[in-house]
């Protein structure tokens, strides 16, 4: 009986150990999607992982470390490429960041969102001929190419 019950034990918390956590987010604390992930690299090697080109570009216009470059995701491949390489479409349909359900307040009213780190959504691509294409059916605006290293970030 007690040797049944320690397999037990051990076995369950083998699952959790064996479980992933989910990675977050440095800048916002989200979950990281890996279709819009992004990377900060900064001078001293270390990298910073951000969920979305938005937290990383938050990063780079707030923090007092140096950023060597940002690494985004292309979203049709994957596969990392440099922010000022890719086409970025903002305010599309897809908005990976928030998967939460509608806030509501005592009065079971829904509340509005005013401000967000992670809206409106950026997502990269490495060609202009791939975000366009996600623009004809997800909507949203190409961002012009000076934009990808100098566009505001609330």
């Amino acid at each position: 009986m007690r040797k049944t019950l320690i397999l037990g034990v051990l076995a369950v918390g083998a699952m959790f150990a064996c479980s992933p956590e989910p990675r977050l987010c440095e800048v916002c604390q989200r979950g990281i999607h890996a279709d819009v992930r992004a990377a900060i690299v900064l001078d001293n090697g270390r990298r910073v992982d951000a969920c979305c080109p938005r937290c990383a570009m938050h990063y780079r216009a707030t923090s007092t470390e140096q950023v060597l470059r940002i690494e985004v995701t292309d979203h049709d491949r994957g596969s990392p490429l440099p922010l000022e390489q890719a086409y970025l479409v903002e305010g599309s349909d897809l908005t990976p960041c928030i998967d939460h359900h509608p806030i509501s307040d005592d009065t079971h009213l829904p509340m509005r969102i005013c401000y967000d780190r992670c809206m409106p959504s950026l997502i990269a691509f490495a060609s202009e001929p791939q975000a366009r294409a996600f623009i004809a059916i997800h909507g949203g605006n190409l961002l012009p190419s000076g934009s990808r290293t100098t566009h505001a970030v609330p």
